[in-house]
């Protein structure tokens, strides 16, 4: 009987249960801030694809040419961001705005209906002047 009361008071392998206690936490914690890095990168992409839309429709004034320009940028920026489209250009002075989707990368598809993945929109705008060339 003395034996196992020793052990029952033996502190051996607290640490590992401590730590198998606390890594739920620690996963949450690095999934939350890969999210937020991924959103950080994703809105940066946005505001490069809406800085060329801009620069693209001033120099030719052609607003298929920029959205395409955009949608190229978006495109190339990774798999977790959607272009959603491009607009305000039309006037000399205008005011691009790009739109996308930011997928929401850990959260599982099943909480949500039709299995889709989960989303956050987000608009970037530029502004401009078309460049008019006088030959």
């Amino acid at each position: 009987m003395y034996k196992l009361n020793e052990k029952l008071k033996s502190e051996e392998g607290s640490s590992t249960i401590e730590f198998l206690g606390i890594l739920p936490f620690i996963l949450l914690v690095v999934m939350i801030a890969w999210q937020l890095i991924i959103s950080v990168q994703a809105v940066v992409v946005a505001q490069s694809a809406a800085n060329e839309a801009a620069k693209v429709y001033s120099i030719t004034e052609d607003s298929f040419e920029a959205t395409e320009a955009a949608k190229r940028i978006v495109n190339a920026g990774g798999s977790y961001l959607t272009f959603s489209g491009a607009s305000g250009m039309a006037d000399k002075d205008f005011t691009t705005n790009v739109n996308v989707e930011i997928d929401l990368v850990f959260l599982p598809k099943k909480l949500f209906p039709g299995g889709a993945t989960p989303s956050i929109s987000f608009t970037s705008t530029a502004s401009g002047k078309v460049i008019k060339n006088e030959s």
